[in-house]
């Protein structure tokens, strides 16, 4: 089977309204500063519920934050999301204990059993775990939020070393050179042999120009020694 072209980070927590949508904005951020192309920053939930929103009190600490385009809809993670992910950070070891056999699953159905592991929780890259806020007042937001702001330079260091982003960073853009205008060998050619005839011609009226010239002083010198013989 095809692999696939791993080019997602995902943030992966339980019910993807908190968590791990604001760990997801903040890393898209920092990555549109490096800058990076070509990557997708997402975030999804090991148990999500149909119909369920962005937290209301993520939304406000976002807003509250900087943060103006907020627009999420919880995803379920799934076999798909996993195969095409270039890393997956989990909010606590269990979801990455859970998320790493999903994993294996979904790498043996698509042939890939040999593929190097890329399921992380946050506690493995930071020292420590980000809780669930969910049914907390908004200071509780807002100290998640600090942890998960806080523990990304780590993030990006582990997940997006120098080697990853160079893979990712936008190409310079192409010079182009600026078009000379060809000139066909016959064309050459017919031009020099024109100039060749002009020069001849030229020539030939000045040499003919100089025998006029001497003729006119021969019969000149005839004149004048006929004169003095009369």
């Amino acid at each position: 089977m095809k692999v696939k072209k791993r080019k997602k980070i995902v943030f992966v927590c339980t019910g993807n309204t908190c968590r791990s949508p604001m760990a997801e904005m903040i890393l898209r951020k920092r990555v549109a500063e490096i800058p990076l192309v070509g990557l997708e920053i997402c975030s999804a939930g090991t148990h999500v519920k149909q119909g369920d929103t962005l937290n209301e009190k993520a939304v406000q600490t976002l807003q509250e934050k900087g943060f103006t385009k907020i627009v999420h809809t919880p995803k379920q993670i799934d076999k798909t999301l996993i195969q095409e992910s270039l890393a997956m950070i989990c909010m606590t070891d269990k979801q990455r204990e859970l998320l790493m056999e999903l994993r294996w699953q979904a790498l043996r159905e698509a042939g890939e059993e040999e593929i190097e592991n890329n399921v992380y929780s946050f506690s493995e890259l930071t020292g420590y775990e980000i809780l669930d806020p969910y049914g907390k007042d908004l200071d509780c937001y807002h100290y998640v939020f600090e942890l998960l702001n806080g523990g990304m330079n780590a993030v990006v260091e582990k997940i997006l070393p120098p080697s990853v982003q160079k893979k990712f960073a936008p190409k310079p853009p192409r010079q182009t050179k600026p078009k000379q205008q060809k000139t066909s060998k016959s064309s050459t050619t017919t031009k020099s042999t024109r100039n060749t005839k002009k020069t001849a011609k030229k020539t030939g009226n000045t040499v003919k120009t100089a025998k006029q010239s001497k003729s006119v002083k021969n019969t000149a010198k005839k004149d004048e020694k006929n004169s003095a013989n009369a």
